[in-house]
């Protein structure tokens, strides 16, 4: 019996050490479940292990888990790059383009820009970048293969309203984008209107925005069209600055609740143009957030006429924090909805005028159906 006992322990031994992994007996962490995954691996790997990349994977992981699109953990240089992004600032060759299937139709070619410098101009077509023909790698990977290091060139194949087609070299550098830019056009019946484009809803949007409107009202505009295409969004203060730009003090812009944010009603506040001055907003499936903000409350109160496409249907707040790495997380913190309760989330601010700009040509067709819209109201 002790020979059986003796074989069944040497057995069990060796099972141990030949079998199954060696382990040292750890005591509990009091730390958090993700610190103690991450200590033990930078403690006890066989291999080098970078802490920082761990951390910043854990971070990402956890925000992910959330299952929500609009929470994330930016890294230090993710982070750095969104900044100056959301400051209208980037390295690239500095146009404005829309984008079909097969080709980027520049829209607008910013002065003193790279592209302005190599002779692109609004109503041209870019169909291949760097030899890569963007119906092959897609309008969105062509248009980021467009970005690169200051002093790099990019090749483009360009294609004119006509139909021909030229090779343009065009070195990169930085570029500004004006949140404003403002102009004079004339309607189909010969009134003067007020056209200003709002690329971003930053620090002093609301207050750019009314300067140029009275300024061109000045200058003897009988309506206004504010171009929100393409704009993203950005602060829900400035959202409230534009709309008060056109409502009266006291109305309504926009209401906000969440789990951990109580309900609130944010308020026009400022000291709006003429109530007479008709006004259009164009919009499309880019114009979110701030963009959609603006759009729903003149279009709820009836202030202003929407042309263009739905738009992107984003209707949650987010608040940001900045992490101890340099890096930021940012979280849904709640919804909102426009005077008339409507969720933008289900759909976005439908156009009461659909309209869409045509690739490849010089008329803006979107901007014709906002000025034809308005003379209609009077303008």
């Amino acid at each position: 019996m002790a020979g059986i006992i003796a074989v069944l322990v040497a057995v069990f031994v060796l099972g141990a050490v030949v079998g199954a992994p060696v382990r040292d007996t750890v005591l509990p962490s009091q730390a958090s479940l993700s610190d103690q995954v991450t200590d033990t691996i930078v403690d006890r790997f066989d291999g080098k292990v970078d802490r920082a990349a761990l951390d910043q994977a854990g971070a990402k992981a956890i925000a992910d888990a959330v299952g929500d699109r609009w929470t994330t953990y930016f890294t230090p240089e993710e982070w750095a790059s969104l900044q100056r992004a959301t400051g209208g600032q980037y390295t690239g060759i500095g146009v404005t383009i829309g984008s079909t299937d097969d080709a980027l139709f520049i829209r607008e070619v910013y002065a003193g820009s790279p592209a302005a410098r190599a002779g692109l101009k609004a109503g041209e077509s870019i169909v291949a970048v760097s030899g890569v023909p963007v119906s092959r790698r897609g309008p969105v990977k062509s248009r980021n293969a467009m970005l690169g290091k200051p002093g790099t060139d990019v090749v483009l194949k360009v294609q004119s309203p006509g139909g021909g087609t030229r090779s343009v070299t065009v070195t990169r550098g930085d570029v500004t984008v004006p949140m404003v830019q403002a102009r004079m056009v004339t309607a189909p019946n010969g009134t003067k209107v007020a056209y200003i484009e709002l690329d971003r809803f930053e620090k002093g949007a609301g207050e750019q925005v009314r300067q140029q409107a009275m300024r061109l009202i000045g200058d003897g505009a009988k309506g206004v069209v504010l171009d929100l295409r393409g704009d993203p969004g950005g602060l829900l203060g400035e959202a409230v600055a534009v709309s008060g730009d056109f409502l009266e003090p006291g109305k309504v812009v926009v209401s906000t609740s969440g789990r951990a944010s109580p309900t609130r009603e944010l308020k026009a506040d400022g000291d709006p143009i003429p109530a007479d001055i008709p006004v259009a907003v164009l919009v499309d499936g880019a114009s979110a957030s701030a963009s959609e903000i603006v759009a729903g409350a003149l279009k709820d109160y009836g202030r202003a006429v929407v042309v263009g496409q739905p738009t992107f249907g984003k209707s949650k707040v987010q608040v940001t924090q900045p992490t101890s790495d340099g890096g930021a997380v940012r979280v849904t913190s709640a919804s909102y909805r426009t005077p008339k309760g409507t969720d933008i989330g289900n759909g976005g601010v439908k156009p009461d005028v659909r309209a869409e700009d045509a690739p490849g040509t010089e008329a803006d067709e979107a901007l014709a159906a906002a000025l034809a819209a308005l003379v209609r109201q009077g303008g």
